[in-house]
Formats: structure tokens, sequence, C-alpha cells
């Protein structure tokens, strides 16, 4: 078992759901916990720390390890409610719409 603490970009709700999405993929998690305000994200299990940074660069998450070690014996329980706008730039796709009259003409 190791705790991995990883910090990431959190700018929205849709970047913390595409995180953890990504990270809730690997076989072998016990918990994930996310800080907005630290822009960190806990996880505790037994995977490969570079390989969650991979796929979350993959993901267009960059990341980056704080720190890998032995997990806490005693386990905190504090639940937060999550102040984010629903979508922030960096996720929100964008349509460009060019409406250009015909500049062929013929005299």
């Amino acid at each position: 078992m190791k705790k991995i603490v990883l910090k990431v970009s959190i700018l929205c709700s849709k970047c913390k759901v595409c995180i953890l999405t990504t990270i809730s993929k690997f076989d072998g998690i016990v918990s994930i916990a996310v800080d907005v305000e630290k822009s960190t994200v806990t996880i505790v299990g037994v995977v490969d720390a570079v390989l969650i940074v991979k796929a979350l660069r993959k993901a267009k998450k960059p990341a980056e390890i704080v720190s890998v070690g032995e997990p806490d014996k005693k386990k905190e329980e504090k639940k937060d409610p999550c102040k984010l706008l629903p979508c922030c730039n960096a996720c929100r796709p964008v349509i460009l719409w060019q409406d250009e009259p015909n500049i062929c003409t013929i005299c």
C-alpha cells in the first residue's frame, strides 16, 4: 500500500470529474481524495504513480508527483462542499463560425 499525492490543475467540476474518472480506471486503488484548494489528489492503494501521471497527461490534465509514501494509520473523514464552476475555459469546447460573403465576383 502506498499513499500518492499528485498536484493537478483543478479549475472546475468537469476537470474534477475527468481526473477522478481517469484515476478510478486503475486496479488496486483503495481511496481517492481531492483537495480543490491545494489542487492535490491523494491516492491510497497498490498502484504505480508514474502510470497515473501518464494517464492524466494523456487526458490533457497535467500532473506532477508531490510525494509517495506509506499511508496514514488513521483516516481523516473530511467532507467539504466543493464550490467549483461547472465548466472552465480549458474544458469548454469552442465553436468558431465564420460567415464570409462570397469573395469571388464576376464583373
